[in-house]
């Protein structure tokens, strides 16, 4: 399989995992009834703060919805945008050391990779000291989540890819 394959495939796994995320964390907030209760604390950390000033509440509501909007798409632009890139780091990653992927190695590397870049990112931007982040649980079952389902998607990919031929 050609680097620009495997490249391709990477991108799709994290698409496909990133996607897996943010549906798994939706529905974890609305168990709490905390709709988009995620993705808003960390759309205000990552992007920035989320309240404005205005004296008239009809303006007040309606920039209040767009800008929510805007960070949530902003926000899952990002978030995808990142899960490919991880994609494609562990698809080169396993390539370099020779290690075949598939849901156990895609587990790991979530558990660490994934996890490690969310982390980071809320060191970076101070989001622990703004909003309250989803549990350290949450996040690495999540993360372990997402590397198994890019593990799990390559390996699909590679089969059909060779049927396919």
């Amino acid at each position: 399989m050609d680097r620009q394959t495997r490249a391709r495939m990477g991108v799709q796994a994290g698409l496909f995992a990133g996607a897996v995320v943010a549906t798994t964390f939706f529905f974890l907030d609305l168990a709490q009834p905390t709709m988009l209760a995620t993705p808003t604390a960390l759309g205000c950390s990552f992007l920035g703060p989320c309240r404005m000033s205005f004296d008239n509440p009809l303006v007040i509501e309606s920039v209040t919805v767009i800008s929510l909007a805007g960070r949530l798409t902003a926000l899952t632009l990002l978030h995808l945008l990142v899960f490919s890139a991880l994609g494609v780091g562990v698809v080169a990653l396993c390539h370099y050391c020779r290690v075949s992927l598939n849901v156990l190695t895609g587990a790991l590397y979530g558990l660490v990779a994934c996890s490690l870049v969310f982390y980071t990112a809320t060191w970076l931007t101070n989001a622990a000291n703004l909003v309250v982040l989803p549990s350290v649980s949450s996040v690495l079952l999540v993360n372990l989540l997402a590397g198994a389902v890019m593990g799990g998607y390559f390996q699909w990919a590679t089969r059909v890819a060779r049927h396919a031929t």
